[in-house]
């Protein structure tokens, strides 16, 4: 009984020593974590803001409204950034499916020479194996695709090439979404007369969703990404002997169909999950996506018209 109040006494201090032991390791860690974090959260708020700085200088100093100022800064970025890219593509699109047509014309002669050389090894060392004929159809692929990618090199057209339009376009199309999307905080922030009767399109506030039909913008979005979509499949499936009424055996079940097959299905995917997002971004923000989608059609059917693509 004598010693129960002070182990009690004895254990409460302990508690308190290690609780607040443990409430200085936290307050000695946490600071760093929520750094860390603050500071990757506001450099991409800081880039954000600048693009909407970028907007709002533009549409002080032209005057036009933002209705219009979305697209014509789109066509004109799009133009300046991604149209030479595009079109260099599509010229080194169409010459290694040239080179392509050329090394595939070899594979008979490689497999001819390859069996050449089997039955030659047969009849002078016939305790060595021969070759079957699927490794002689393994050594002939592997051969014209070594010979391919020579082709590719020796007219400067190599595979890895076709990654910078991506690698551009796909980092512009995110910006400017965050850029633009950026104008309703600074809306907010920068809360006068002037500034909010900017983003008033006719009784339509423009940092919103279009309340007063919803389905406009969606469905516009996604018609123009499907109509993307469906043209771009149909252009890598054509092949050069649909011009004249010719019908080739088309194998549906080889990788490469079902590989092309499966990134259609993908973007319809997108298609209608941009849809969905459309109908709940502000307007600003769909008219910009509207208008990439556009330009992407429209150059996309000049582009077949000029350098037409061929299976």
């Amino acid at each position: 009984m004598f010693f129960k109040p002070l182990i009690l006494r004895n254990s409460h201090t302990l508690s308190k020593f290690t609780s607040s032991s443990v409430i200085l390791r936290r307050t000695e860690t946490l600071p760093w974590l929520y750094r860390q974090r603050f500071q990757a959260s506001s450099g991409r708020t800081y880039f954000a803001s600048s693009i909407a700085d970028l907007f709002t200088t533009a549409h002080e100093i032209t005057g036009i409204c933002w209705v219009v100022l979305i697209p014509l800064t789109t066509f004109t970025l799009r133009t300046i950034f991604t149209l030479p890219l595009s079109i260099l593509q599509r010229k080194r699109i169409v010459k290694q499916q040239e080179l392509r047509k050329i090394s595939q014309s070899s594979i008979p002669i490689v497999k001819s020479r390859l069996a050449l050389l089997a039955n030659r090894q047969q009849m002078t060392q016939p305790s060595k194996p021969v070759l079957t004929p699927d490794q002689i159809q393994l050594l002939a692929l592997k051969e014209t695709r070594k010979r391919g990618k020579q082709l590719f090199k020796s007219y400067n057209v190599p595979l890895w090439k076709n990654m910078v339009l991506p690698l551009v376009q796909i980092p512009l199309w995110t910006t400017m979404s965050f850029g633009i999307r950026s104008l309703t905080q600074l809306k907010i922030e920068r809360s006068t007369k002037e500034w909010f009767e900017s983003f008033n399109y006719k009784g339509t506030d423009l940092t919103g969703p279009f309340s007063d039909y919803p389905f406009i913008v969606p469905v516009t979005l996604g018609a123009l990404s499907l109509m993307n979509v469906e043209y771009n499949g149909k252009m890598m499936s054509r092949r050069g002997t649909d011009n004249v009424g010719i019908e080739v055996f088309r194998d549906d079940q080889s990788r490469i169909n079902q590989a092309m097959k499966s990134i259609l299905n993908i973007s319809r995917l997108g298609c209608i999950f941009m849809m969905g997002v459309s109908s709940q971004s502000a307007v600003l923000l769909s008219i910009y996506w509207i208008s990439s989608q556009l330009y992407s059609l429209i150059q996309n059917v000049i582009l077949d018209k000029m350098w037409p693509y061929r299976r």
